[in-house]
């Protein structure tokens, strides 16, 4: 075929045509074309899943009865020139709540706009105190001023042309009457579009450094005690249009106890000076202060790292320099497929730019000749030593074992049918598995056609575990910048895995009672329970073949399902803290449950 016969094509897609092929690259076309039309039908579905979420007043009234501390919460609303449309909707919308001890407080930051400055001086109501300022002087300075005269015992925050759900504060209140050491709560949201539609959810995780890190995806719904804003010292100016997110890590850095609310409680207006369009193009100016507060709080914890941008625009990566050139081990098991070996091992080789590592194959069985010839061959690099394990396969073991034969600092565990594609994607993975509030770190891996197969795992995901977004075209950002974004997850794959040896041996290695499939997922849960979260990053990819290096056998099997969903119990029932409750288990693509 001459792909010349093809004009229409862009350079990228002649380029993957050449690589990849025509099958792939049909196939490629169709998971685009796919994904076009997936936003249509994502916001048809979310209309049906609404009516599911619909407020019951009476059910609400009722609990709200029965709780035992009901505290007073102010709404900080600072305004600047507002549409009077939109504040009165804001307004409107927090005299709808069901939860009725609040008030509000709007700070007029100088608006030069006649009829704001006359709609807000006409605001007479008990609950509602406006307050002015002569000269405009920033929303940070303003949000300050409007929390001295607040007297809630927490400060819930408001954009001036957004709106929340009538159960807004009492699922805050709720979540206080539970745990009343509660710092900083944060909610899902969606997005209001120019019809007034509900559009474009985003459920969120439970709190997650390394996303935060990456990008403010907090954002909305913010409820802080007041008591800590002030400690902490409120907003500060120089971040003006990023100050809730030099806000939110100050807060972290103090140790403040964050609570995420899995419900859409927010609803932010989609408008041409808003944030909440698809890109961060309306608010240029703040991405210099987002990148400043990232470097901020690197240099306040003492952490020596570099900030660069991320894969979208308000998104950031941070590159945690590698301290003392740490020794890696790559421990690869196999039985025979040596021609994927061969392909693992040459990439390794020929595209990594990190030195210190040492490879480990652990030979399970081989049969062919080919096989021993290469492994011969291949063990006379002094980077490269082989070790026979002849006995029955067990995956947990035979990674064990090659442990058991290194010295090496880290052990990074990773499948033969894999390909390196980013030169640096030890180095990636190095620079967070040294943290010391980290454990496993894992890559993405896509399948050879460039599409999704494994970008962190999430517990549950077929009542056991499944990958996040497999099936999702590269580089498709993923539902929140899911991705394409550093950020926490329960665990990741063994296909390729790092982890510092020390960690390793502290939860007893890989459980030997698995056979095959789950205990890199077990393991990664083992090391959480430790304090030690395991991170996705998507910086380091790697191409994944998926089960050659076992050949076509089953990889589910009863055993390991039963071992893992006992132990695993009461993590299943109550749902992975790093994806979300109203999200689909039965799927990998975080469509919306019950829809």
């Amino acid at each position: 075929m001459n792909i010349r016969s093809f004009p229409v094509l862009g350079q990228k897609s002649i380029i993957y045509l050449r690589k990849f092929g025509f099958r792939s690259f049909v196939s490629k076309v169709y998971i685009y074309t796919k994904n076009r039309f997936q936003r249509s039908r994502d916001n048809i579905s979310y209309a049906k899943f609404l009516k599911l979420e619909r407020v019951n007043v009476k059910k609400i009234e009722k609990e709200i009865s029965g709780f035992k501390y009901t505290p007073l919460i102010s709404f900080v609303i600072p305004t600047y020139n507002t549409p009077l449309n939109f504040l009165f909707e804001a307004i409107d919308s927090i005299k709808s709540q069901v939860y009725s001890n609040w008030e509000v407080i709007i700070y007029d930051d100088g608006s030069s706009s006649k009829a704001t400055i006359d709609a807000l001086r006409n605001l007479n109501e008990e609950n509602i105190k406006v307050y002015f300022s002569n000269k405009n002087g920033g929303i940070s300075k303003a949000t300050n001023l409007a929390v001295l005269k607040a007297k809630g015992e927490f400060i819930a925050f408001l954009d001036h042309d957004d709106t929340i759900s009538s159960d807004a504060l009492f699922e805050v209140v709720k979540a206080l009457n539970k745990d009343r050491n509660i710092d900083y709560i944060y909610s899902d949201e969606d997005k209001l579009n120019e019809r007034g539609e509900r559009v474009d959810p985003f459920f969120k995780p439970d709190f997650s450094l390394y996303l935060l890190l990456t990008c403010m995806y907090i954002t909305h719904f913010r409820v802080v005690r007041k008591s800590l804003f002030k400690k902490i010292g409120g907003y500060k100016s120089i971040y003006d249009g990023a100050q809730d997110w030099d806000f939110a890590l100050r807060l972290y850095s103090m140790g403040g106890n964050i609570f995420h609310i899995p419900k859409v409680l927010y609803h932010w207006r989609m408008s041409p000076s808003s944030t909440a369009q698809s890109n961060s193009g309306a608010k240029n100016y703040a991405l210099v202060r987002q990148k400043n507060l990232i470097i901020d709080f690197l240099k306040r914890s003492n952490i020596k790292g570099a900030v660069s941008d991320g894969f979208w625009k308000g998104s950031w990566k941070v590159f945690f320099s590698i301290m003392r050139n740490p020794s890696v081990e790559i421990i690869i098991p196999i039985k025979d497929n040596v021609a994927y070996l061969k392909k693992c091992i040459s990439s390794i080789i020929k595209k990594s730019t990190y030195t210190n590592y040492h490879i480990t194959i652990v030979n399970n069985n081989s049969e062919k000749g080919e096989t021993f010839k290469y492994l011969k061959k291949i063990s006379q690099d002094p980077k490269v030593k082989v070790v026979d394990y002849n006995k029955k396969f067990n995956y947990s073991r035979v990674n064990n074992i090659g442990a058991k034969f290194s010295n090496s600092d880290y052990l990074l565990f990773l499948n033969s049918d894999t390909e390196v594609i980013t030169p640096g994607w030890i180095e990636e993975m190095l620079s967070l598995a040294q943290r010391k509030d980290v454990g496993a770190v894992g890559p993405l891996l896509l399948y050879k056609d460039e599409i999704v197969q494994h970008a962190g795992v999430i517990v549950g995901l077929g009542g056991v575990a499944g990958h996040s977004h497999r099936g999702f075209l590269y580089p498709s950002n993923g539902h929140g910048g899911a991705i394409t974004s550093i950020r926490n997850y329960s665990a990741v794959t063994a296909a390729c895995l790092l982890v510092a040896r020390n960690k390793f041996q502290k939860v007893g290695g890989f459980d030997e009672e698995y056979d095959v499939v789950y205990s890199d997922v077990d393991i990664c849960l083992k090391l959480n329970e430790k304090g030690l979260g395991t991170v996705y990053t998507p910086y380091a990819r790697l191409f994944h073949y998926e089960s050659k290096t076992r050949g076509k056998q089953k990889y589910e099997n009863n055993h390991d399902i039963d071992i893992f969903v006992k132990r695993w119990k009461n993590l299943i029932e109550n749902g992975d803290p790093y994806y979300n409750s109203n999200l689909t288990l039965s799927k990998e693509d975080f469509s919306f449950r019950k829809v």
